[in-house]
């Protein structure tokens, strides 16, 4: 079989005038891509293959399963949904088809994806730092409860970069330290960006600016790119194309950086871990951030709505697990810079209780 196709080209609506250009609240970019696979999937199944339970992995074959992609096009919940889907209908002998629900950060596709149907016909993604953080802040917006999702795993955890416009004054996070006048910051509420920004600039006391307008990873880069503001924390997955083409400064990165082209793109750029043990900080400040690490390799999760049977749950676990491990997948993985160390689904569903278990302590920046 051939390589899947490529991913659609990224589409975005701005509003008119001025360098501004943010995405209207709540809009729903459906972007589909349909993929029609008709090798069968090597697990086995048994039962009437009903919306009810006991079909297992041959329940979905020759069916259509939707993959909520809870942003727009060119985000990295789109760019690993994209890169799943075809190789996931090839485990199940069914149709993925990608559908892009962006608004409110991501909660809205999220949403969409937990109150559909626990029939194994609707999955999506969560992103379960920042939505924890928007329950620890009573932040309205999310509607389902992240202890009852069906959790199916994660592509892997994801390094998220600070970065600075290249000719800002602030060219180290040092700096930033010390800067005399608030550090203008572009972010979009809900994100992982967004939690970040608020534990990691509170916690070290640098004075900043939060400009939250921003309701997608699109509309923030051309937000940067037209110098609304200073700074951005996002995923790797979404600046890398900024950093590497010389257009943004990075000055910080959370987590493990395993991409070579990554390592390349931050040779010489501290660790947040590295840069916490190097300043004094008080007790609380200092779990606030080791909590924010934490939260912050929890994105791009893979999800199903709560109160799917056991048997399609376990089907499309499995599914995702041999799909990660395919070397197709591992090889257009690899050229789009997409890091990938995939996470079973159990290990994802400790991850979430703990989070949710630990997450106080980052209250006092969120709130």
């Amino acid at each position: 079989m051939g390589n899947p196709p490529a991913p659609l080209g990224s589409a975005a609506w701005w509003r008119g005038g001025s360098a501004r250009r943010r995405a209207p609240v709540a809009a729903a970019v459906a972007a589909v891509a349909s993929v029609a696979l008709l090798a069968a999937c090597g697990s086995s199944g048994s039962g009437s293959g009903s919306a009810s339970g006991g079909g297992g992995a041959s329940y979905f074959k020759g069916k259509t399963i939707t993959l909520i992609a809870p942003d727009a096009p060119g985000g990295s919940y789109d760019s690993y949904a994209r890169l799943f889907a075809p190789y996931l209908g090839q485990e199940l002998g069914a149709t993925v088809n990608v559908e892009n629900v962006a608004g409110a950060g991501t909660l809205q596709g999220s949403n969409q994806m937990a109150a559909a149907s626990p029939n194994g016909l609707t999955i999506g993604m969560v992103n379960v730092g920042a939505d924890v953080a928007s329950k620890v802040e009573h932040q309205p917006g999310l509607s389902f409860d992240m202890s009852k999702v069906t959790w199916l795993g994660q592509p892997a955890q994801l390094p998220n970069a600070l970065i600075t416009q290249p000719g800002s004054g602030a060219q180290s996070f040092s700096s930033l330290l010390h800067s005399s006048s608030p550090v203008a910051v572009l972010d979009i509420r809900n994100g992982i960006g967004d939690m970040l920004n608020r534990v990691v600039f509170g916690a070290f006391g640098i004075s900043h600016k939060l400009d939250t307008g921003f309701e997608s990873t699109s509309a923030l880069k051309q937000g940067f790119l037209a110098k609304d503001g200073q700074t951005v924390f996002e995923a790797m997955s979404t600046l890398y194309p900024l950093i590497s083409g010389n257009e943004a400064k990075p000055l910080l990165v959370t987590g493990a950086v395993s991409l070579p082209s990554y390592q390349t793109a931050l040779k010489g750029v501290p660790n947040l871990q590295t840069e916490l043990s190097q300043v004094s900080l008080s007790s609380r400040n200092s779990a606030a951030v080791k909590e924010a690490l934490d939260l912050s390799n929890l994105s791009d999760d893979f999800a199903a709505p709560p109160g799917l049977p056991a048997s399609e749950a376990s089907a499309l676990q499995q599914a995702f697990a041999k799909a990660a491990a395919l070397p197709a997948l591992k090889q257009r993985a690899g050229k789009e810079s997409l890091p990938l160390a995939f996470i079973p689904a159990a290990t994802v569903s400790g991850q979430v209780k703990a989070a949710l278990a630990n997450a106080n302590s980052i209250a006092p920046y969120v709130s």
